[in-house]
């Protein structure tokens, strides 16, 4: 089989197999962020901890976002590879009031979700929100 013919068929082989695995610019979150509520609470707590996760469609890296509401400042809370179809970071809220959580993967972000912080009381795992 000549050169030619041998490059020509890798390169057949190279494009069917990116087709099969798919584009990562096709990565994106799936869905809204779940900040993890402890014990079916709807507040969440300075201090506490909290699992923050997301499910996506494709592996990769997944960044992870705060902010009191469009047009202040973006807190940046973690990143973390996709494992399966979801990300999950750690998230320990520092201020009171309704924060606005998303997370972005290959610059498409998710829809926002809304989470109402109170006062924290303890710490970690072993924490609890008071409206």
């Amino acid at each position: 089989m000549s050169r030619i013919r041998i490059a020509v068929a890798a390169s057949a082989l190279a494009v069917s197999a990116a087709a099969m695995i798919g584009s990562p610019a096709d990565a994106a979150p799936a869905g809204r962020v779940d900040p993890g509520a402890m014990f079916s609470s709807v507040h969440y707590g300075t201090g506490c901890l909290y699992q923050m996760s997301v499910p996506v469609n494709s592996s990769g890296w997944v960044a992870f976002y705060e902010r009191k509401a469009k047009g202040y400042p973006v807190r940046f809370i973690g990143r973390s590879r996709a494992n399966g179809a979801m990300a999950s970071v750690d998230w320990v809220p520092n201020r009171q009031g309704l924060r606005e959580l998303y997370a972005v993967q290959n610059g498409k972000r998710s829809p926002i979700t809304y989470a109402q912080v109170t006062q924290g009381y303890g710490s970690g795992g072993a924490c609890f929100a008071w409206p």
